[in-house]
């Protein structure tokens, strides 16, 4: 058995683990932080606190994945930490949606990200869509397409064939016109859970990705919200005014011995 637990996975992914005994730590403490984040789920639970249970249910996830897939892993962190050099949040959703692309293998999408006074989707980017696409999703406020689900249910949204999903009948015109019969739209959430927007990418035929690679979107898109709040919280920080320095004072006047003879 070598230092990784007998998975050579982790030594392929992470070459640099192998030189110290730390490698195998590493495994241990993220095994127990999974089975701490499920025993805290499972409490929550029993305590009827079932909205509040998701988050470490799914941190516990994340962990699994993390444990199981480390190659994977490592794709997607690689993915994120491009995420992190953007200095700009205007640049931002561009390089959300380019990763967005490469991880869930598919060529058009688009961002759309929350206006926080209607509630509705409003696209930022996209790519392979022509104007007809975008003035007919250029705000979204429904719940009857993919994104629209994924927003009001804070949960990713599959539709393998469109031409099959009843509630999205209504916009089976504008698929067809298009070009495309398979959507996936994946929340980005902050670390609380609070919606930003919503990362769709689309497919020219029926379609359903494999359970990892929905993992995989789902666990891109906290890590993109998470990411995208902290450029928020930045730049909110940077626009906010200075307050203007004031002198406390008193109802007493201020009074100086006197030093010597007048």
């Amino acid at each position: 058995m070598d230092a990784l637990g007998g998975d050579p996975r982790w030594s392929e992914a992470f070459p640099w683990l192998t030189r110290t005994n730390q490698d195998w730590k590493l495994r241990r403490l993220l095994e127990e932080a999974e089975t701490r984040h499920r025993s805290s789920a499972a409490l929550l639970r029993a305590l009827g606190r079932e909205e509040l249970a998701r988050r470490p249910e799914q941190f516990a996830a994340w962990i699994r994945f993390d444990l199981d897939e480390p190659q994977v892993a490592r794709r997607l962190y690689e993915v994120t930490r491009d995420l992190r050099q953007v200095s700009r949040m205007g640049s931002l959703p561009a390089k959300v949606l380019d990763g967005a692309l490469a991880l869930a293998g598919a060529d058009r999408g688009n961002v759309q990200i929350l206006d926080p006074v209607t509630g509705s989707l409003k696209i930022t980017e996209q790519r392979g869509f022509d104007a007809e696409f975008l003035d007919y999703f250029a705000v979204v406020d429904d719940d009857r397409s993919a994104c629209g689900r994924a927003a009001r249910e804070r949960t990713q949204i599959v539709i393998a064939d469109v031409n099959n999903d009843a509630t999205f009948a209504s916009h089976r015109e504008i698929a067809a016109a298009s070009a495309f019969r398979a959507v996936q739209s994946t929340p980005l959430l902050d670390r609380t859970g609070r919606l930003l927007g919503v990362v769709s990418t689309h497919y020219p035929r029926p379609r359903r990705p494999s359970e990892r690679d929905l993992e995989i979107m789902k666990r891109y898109g906290g890590l993109a919200g998470q990411i995208m709040a902290d450029h928020r919280s930045a730049t909110e920080r940077r626009e906010e005014p200075a307050q203007p320095y004031r002198l406390a004072t008193t109802d007493r006047c201020l009074r100086i011995p006197r030093t010597g003879r007048s």
